[in-house]
This record gives C-alpha cells, sequence and structure tokens, in this order.
C-alpha cells in the first residue's frame, strides 16, 4: 500500500509532469520520487505510464489513479484535522473573541474551573467566530451582539465604548463628547488589531484617510510623538500627558459583549455562565 508521502508524490507528479520539479517541491532525491512510481504501479497492479527513453507520463489509469488520491489525501486531511481538533478541544479551551481585549475575570474564572487544561484566545471577526464555534474550533466565543440561533447559550459578559484619543492642543479636545461624523475627514492613527472596531470606523468616517499600524510599540510611539488623534476605549485607554480621551457619542461605539457556547457545553462551562 501507498504511504501518505507517496501518494503525494504521485498527485504532485500528475499536476508537474516531471520527476525533477516533484523531487525539488519535496526536496528530496529524484531516485526516491522514482521507486515512489514504481511503487504505485506495482500497488495499482495495472500500467499507468507511457515510457520512452528519456521520460515517463502518466497514461490514462495513471490520470485517474492521480484524480482517486487526490480525493483520498483530501480524505485523509481532513481526518487528521477533526482528530488533531479533537484532541486539542480535550486538552485546550479555545476561546475565539471580537474584542481586542481581555474580559475582565473571564480567563481567571477558567482556569479555576480547569486548571489542566491551557487556555488559547484568538481575535476574529463576528462571522468567522460564529463559523469556528460551529466547527468545533472554539469552544466559546465573546461577540459584540446576540446571536441569532436558539442553538446558543448567552450570557452578557461585558461592555466597551470607543472614544478618540485628541492631543490636548486639538481644536475637539476640551468637547465632553465628540461625533464620528464631526471628525470625518481627519487623519488618524488606527491600530490594526482592534478586531470590528477598525471596520465600524472606517464606515462611518470614509473621508479620513488612517495610518494604520501592525505593530502595538510602534502605535504607542506614534502616539507619544505626533499629533495625530486616534482610537482608544474604556478598557484599553492608557494615560498619555499629551492627550485627552473624548467619548464618541454614536451609539454604534457603544458595544455590548455577550460570551457564546453551544447549548450542549452548556454544562461543561456553567463556571462562567452561571
Amino acid at each position: 500500500m501507498l504511504t501518505y508521502e507517496e501518494m503525494q508524490y504521485f498527485v504532485a507528479f500528475a499536476q508537474d509532469g516531471t520527476l525533477t520539479k516533484v523531487a525539488e517541491q519535496f526536496t528530496i532525491s529524484q531516485p526516491t520520487i522514482t521507486r515512489a512510481m514504481k511503487k504505485a504501479e506495482e500497488t495499482f497492479g495495472v500500467p499507468l505510464f507511457d515510457r520512452t527513453k528519456n521520460s515517463i507520463s502518466l497514461n490514462e489509469c495513471g490520470k485517474l489513479a492521480a484524480r482517486e488520491l487526490s480525493i483520498l489525501l483530501k480524505q485523509t486531511d481532513d481526518v487528521l484535522f477533526r482528530v488533531r481538533a479533537y484532541d486539542k478541544a480535550n486538552r485546550t479551551i479555545a476561546i475565539g473573541s471580537a474584542a481586542a481585549v481581555e474580559i475582565p475575570g473571564l480567563i481567571q474564572a477558567l482556569t479555576r474551573r480547569f486548571p489542566e487544561k491551557s487556555i488559547s484566545t484568538e481575535l476574529k471577526m463576528p462571522d468567522e467566530l460564529i463559523q469556528g464555534l460551529e466547527q468545533n474550533t472554539y469552544q466559546l466565543i465573546i461577540l459584540p451582539y446576540v446571536p441569532e440561533s436558539n442553538s446558543y447559550s448567552v450570557r452578557k459578559i461585558g461592555e466597551e465604548h470607543l472614544m478618540f484619543l485628541l492631543p490636548k492642543s486639538h481644536k475637539y479636545a476640551h468637547r465632553k463628547s465628540l461625533s464620528l461624523a464631526e471628525m470625518n475627514g481627519e487623519n488618524l492613527l488606527l491600530y490594526s488589531e482592534i478586531g470590528f472596531w477598525a471596520d465600524l470606523v472606517r464606515k462611518a468616517m470614509p473621508d479620513s484617510r488612517f495610518l494604520v499600524q501592525n505593530e502595538r510599540y510602534s502605535f504607542s510611539e506614534l502616539i507619544e510623538n505626533s499629533i495625530l488623534p486616534c482610537f482608544v476605549t474604556d478598557l484599553t485607554n492608557t494615560q498619555y500627558k499629551d492627550r485627552v480621551a473624548v467619548p464618541i457619542s454614536d451609539e454604534a461605539v457603544n458595544v455590548t459583549y455577550y460570551l457564546v457556547c453551544k447549548k450542549s457545553m452548556r454544562r461543561e462551562y456553567a463556571a462562567v455562565f452561571d
């Protein structure tokens, strides 16, 4: 029977057409590929190749074998993924979150209840979180809204409110609140790892240009050394001596977070739902 790797070589040969390219792709010697092709023919028990003095190519039986092996590889990959995911789920509590910050108390409660398990968190968009929960990629997710399906258990877990962080010299720095529309058209700093907030402000401020930063350190340095406004929330607001946080008046930036799991897992995670 062909090994997983030998099936990969055969399918790759069907796609690339030469033994040399397959050897380069898998960083192995060409004789290894040649032996795998010979073993494939022996395994199927029928001729799979048209041979000339200097080359081989797949005949019709070989092309069929390649298509079937491609399907088998895909099925094998799916099985490996599901089994590994199941094992990970038994050892790890995977939390997918739309919130760019840790929800106070959640990790601590899970750690007390499941001291033998590790806890991983991942920032994703809400649609991806729902899909991940359905596919058991996550055991728990945090959404900025209540999902429509009645197949989930849901608990309100926290709130977050977006604010502008303005230089004290900014014309609106004295304001008690400020709308997104009033700031539309200004250039702003934007940290990339803020989840759904980025889409929200881009849509609400179509005339603004955003200087996006992917690294937290670089973002903080720009806050300290530039005069560009940026965003913070009441959960992430770090004090800067030359800046002032001004709440945003738009209702859309006042978000309630909900902890969600499948109803079938409700009892398992009662420690964070009760």
